[in-house]
């Protein structure tokens, strides 16, 4: 039996890169200031990492799956320059409801999209998770609730959305000023 893995999952919109809106290109990643470097203190306390995303973009078709593919790139470019990795990333590309142009095949309800845990029961089926000595670091009130029916405690950030999006009544069982923050939060607990 493997060992059990405690795990950082983390959001990426509004947690690790900026968050203006859906990132549609490679160019339009842009990191917070700190983000890659408290990936790479997540690395060196031997914890997984794991980023948690909603792409709703793809259902949309304003972002096609080869250009998804090229902003992953990038973000693991940059974090290869500072010996850093992300373990792990998981994706959600549907939208709950269809509108004219849209993918249809992609639009529905789903367990994936967050606050749904499918995407995370997953991770934990892929990497031996324990919910309960892990953590989710997000921005938006459903990274929160998904946290909280996972049994996980989470931390928000106050970049991205700062848990103001109002989709879910829940909140994180602590805030930090950003993705540093929550790291220097994770090092002191």
């Amino acid at each position: 039996m493997d060992m059990i893995q405690e795990t950082i999952f983390l959001d990426r919109d509004g947690v690790i890169n900026e968050e203006p809106g859906p990132i549609l290109t490679p160019e339009q990643l842009l990191f917070i200031p700190g983000s890659l470097e408290a990936i790479q203190r997540i690395n060196q306390q031997k914890k997984l990492c794991i980023v948690i995303t909603n792409q709703a973009a793809i259902a949309r078709k304003q972002l096609s799956q080869e250009v998804f593919e090229q902003i992953c790139l990038k973000l693991s470019r940059h974090l290869e320059n500072l010996g850093a990795h992300i373990d792990d990333l998981f994706y959600c590309p549907h939208y709950p409801h269809w509108e004219e142009g849209w993918s249809k095949a992609l639009c529905h309800p789903c367990e994936c999209r967050k606050p749904g845990t499918l995407l995370f029961k997953q991770a934990a089926q892929r990497y031996n998770i324990d919910f309960k000595k892990s953590i989710f670091i997000g921005d938006t009130t459903s990274d929160f609730e998904a946290a909280k029916r996972l049994g996980m405690r989470s931390i928000g950030v106050r970049t991205g959305h700062g848990g103001q999006d109002g989709k879910c009544p829940c909140h994180p069982d602590s805030w930090a000023e950003n993705l540093q923050g929550a790291v220097n939060l994770l090092e002191t607990q």
